[in-house]
């Protein structure tokens, strides 16, 4: 049984957690033995109805939304963690439920812990490990859940788990690589943009009552300047500036939810100029390395159609893929069928249609997943390197322009002196 308590420590700061124990009294003694004083202790409930109401509690229900959506995100990275934990203790002879219960207790992140609990209490209800899963499908993907069903069906949980953590570990290891290249070129734009309005609204304004008691006509991009300086420092433009940002990000995210607008948005990424390369080789990797270790795990080949189309996560591609698993249902061979799509390139297709010729779809599949996770680790390096002097080269001409319109008066003066 799963209690949550409130406890001090030694020190005197509250401790807020959750305990594994058959009882309150047994769950007070383990936080006693922890060197714990406990305050408050109740069963645990994974599912808490806010009771307030309110100015304040509307407030304070908007914040924990926020607060467990991040929570949520941060909580997908522990996946990879569990899986590795759960299958080497699968693979040390350890019954599910006693492994599951001692990796309660090593989970750091709340929201993660509350999930794992939840399964824990299901399975202990006789739920299957497959189902517990599918309650949290915002953090458990579609192909995970069904490979645990197939790794239940077939008596191999612990190799399908241990799968499932092999990729659980390449996709954050990507994820981590993407943006580790892309922190420092945003960084920069940053950077780039806090130097470019300091000199507008500091360093410019003090010029110009310098140039207004020379009493002289300036030149013209000297006037341009001042007048994006008196624009930036004026609050009646910087009110209805910052209102109207707000505003149209609002409409660009509220017009991305639509269907019309999503397929906008990913047409647009797949041909956005330098990031589109990298982009497209990310949804043949994503594409092929889980669609080859789905048919690798004996999930049905049209199953695995249906959970690698949510995987690609563009529109655009998704409907291919339905129209490639229509034809696969019809009879077609999967080689043929993707060949009338255009997101695989023409090495991909002959090195698929090889596969499937020598009865090896699902290893060549992966095999290709590998070549393209090397593939995104070159593109990745060079397009980094190509940002950043680029980055570098505009900071460069907007301060040499900024500097020469605001010395080009101060030039003139001493030469008519």
């Amino acid at each position: 049984m799963i209690y949550e308590y409130q406890a001090l420590n030694r020190q005197g700061e509250k401790i807020s957690d959750l305990i594994d124990a058959p009882s309150e009294l047994s769950a007070k003694q383990k936080l006693k033995a922890k060197g714990l004083y406990p305050v408050k202790i109740s069963r645990h409930d994974v599912i808490k109805k806010d009771t307030s109401s309110g100015s304040g509690g509307k407030f304070h229900e908007f914040y924990n939304k926020v607060t467990n959506y991040f929570s949520l995100k941060l909580s997908t990275k522990q996946i990879g963690v569990f899986s590795r934990q759960l299958s080497t203790l699968l693979h040390a002879g350890m019954p599910l439920l006693v492994a599951i219960t001692d990796i309660i207790d090593q989970i750091e992140n709340k929201n993660f812990k509350r999930i794992v609990v939840d399964i824990k209490e299901k399975l202990e209800e006789g739920t299957s490990l497959s189902n517990a899963l599918a309650r949290h499908s915002i953090i458990f993907s579609d192909m995970y859940i069904n490979m645990v069903r197939v790794g239940e069906n077939l008596g191999s949980l612990d190799h399908v788990i241990e799968r499932l953590a092999d990729i659980e570990e390449k996709k954050n290891l990507l994820k981590g690589k993407i943006q580790s290249a892309l922190f420092y070129p945003a960084f920069l734009c940053l950077f780039s943009f806090g130097v470019i309005l300091f000199l507008m609204v500091s360093a410019v304004p003090a010029l110009e009552r310098i140039f207004v008691e020379m009493g002289k006509e300036l030149p013209l991009p000297t006037r341009i300047i001042l007048g994006v300086s008196n624009i930036l420092t004026s609050l009646y433009f910087v009110i209805p500036f910052i209102l109207a940002v707000v505003l149209a990000v609002y409409l660009i995210l509220r017009y991305k939810k639509t269907p019309e607008g999503k397929m906008k948005f990913d047409e647009i990424k797949l041909k956005m100029p330098l990031f589109s390369n990298l982009y497209k080789k990310q949804i043949v990797f994503n594409f092929t390395q889980n669609l080859g270790v789905l048919l690798n795990n004996r999930v049905d080949i049209l199953k695995s159609f249906e959970i690698v189309k949510k995987l690609v996560k563009n529109t655009i591609i998704e409907n291919q893929i339905e129209e490639v698993a229509k034809k696969v249902r019809e009879g077609a061979s999967v080689a043929n069928s993707l060949s009338k799509s255009n997101f695989l390139p023409k090495l991909v297709l002959g090195m698929i249609n090889a596969g499937e010729s020598s009865d090896q779809l699902d290893t060549m599949l992966i095999r290709i997943g590998n070549v393209y996770e090397t593939e995104l680790d070159m593109t990745l390096s060079g397009l980094t390197s190509l940002i950043q002097p680029v980055i570098m080269l505009f900071l460069g001409a907007v301060l040499a322009l900024i500097i020469i319109s605001v010395l080009m008066p101060i030039f003139e003066m001493n030469l008519m002196v």
